[in-house]
């Protein structure tokens, strides 16, 4: 099972848009077994992948009891199951790691646990570098980073990818799969953007275009390429799996 961390500090910058995506498109298109975990206390992904808020064995109770207290469930998208989210995720603070009273490791457990059971598993970070986070990145293969190609995102790059380093210290195989830019449009910024990136030796995925099918997306709870496989951004987010899959410059 590979492990992926879909991750930004920043908030809206499509994270929870891209696990959902990714992990539909690994099931449908390449027919692989998926695990998402919602990692983000808002739990946009629980809701959306299961219409309903769950607060039993969620990786919040992972993350106090150890991995033998997260239960992966079925979700609406075929070949993709869940490990709920939920609110309670927000009261665990790093700073109780220091006195033991959050297992850190709980998601490297899990990912031993279930290795031959699935093929990926995708994690939605939350826009915070918190428990959860920790957690992911420490479980985690690699990291892709949706990132809105505007000043503030670009600023806060350095932020995050001291966290990153930071993480490789406890996981040295922790690595930066690409950074993938979302809500696109032609744009000599953009642009520009993309080319410093590149120049900082950091790969870039082909970007995801701005469209309102995305929003569009979220009423309907389907992904985009059962409810607009012919829009812009299912074609985009099917190009950015195949980058994935095949790695990226």
């Amino acid at each position: 099972m590979k492990v992926t961390a879909i991750c930004n500090l920043k908030g809206g910058v499509a994270k929870t848009t891209t696990a959902i995506n990714m992990a539909a498109i690994l099931a449908a298109d390449y027919d692989k077994r998926v695990l998402v975990i919602d990692g983000d206390s808002q739990c946009n992904t629980t809701e959306f992948l299961t219409g309903e808020n769950i607060d039993l064995g969620t990786l919040a109770d992972g993350l106090r009891n150890g991995a033998d207290s997260i239960f992966p469930r079925k979700s609406n998208v075929k070949g993709v199951d869940l490990v709920s989210g939920d609110e309670s995720l927000m009261d665990l603070d790093l700073s109780k790691v220091e006195v033991g009273s959050i297992r850190i490791h709980c998601l490297s457990e899990l990912k031993g646990k279930y290795f031959n059971h699935y093929d990926y598993c995708i994690i939605d970070c939350p826009p915070a570098f918190n428990a959860a986070a920790a957690a992911a990145l420490l479980a985690a293969d690699d990291v892709v980073i949706p990132i809105k190609l505007d000043a503030f995102s670009l600023r806060g790059m350095s932020n995050l990818m001291r966290q990153i380093q930071n993480m490789r210290q406890l996981n040295p195989s922790l690595k930066i799969a690409g950074l993938l830019p979302t809500m696109s449009y032609k744009s000599a910024n953009i642009q520009d953007s993309i080319d410093t990136l590149k120049a900082h030796g950091l790969p870039v995925f082909s970007a995801i275009r701005r469209t309102p099918k995305v929003d569009d997306m979220t009423f309907s709870q389907r992904p985009i390429i059962e409810s607009s496989p012919r829009s812009a951004a299912a074609q985009d987010y099917r190009q950015f799996v195949s980058e994935f899959m095949g790695g990226v410059e």
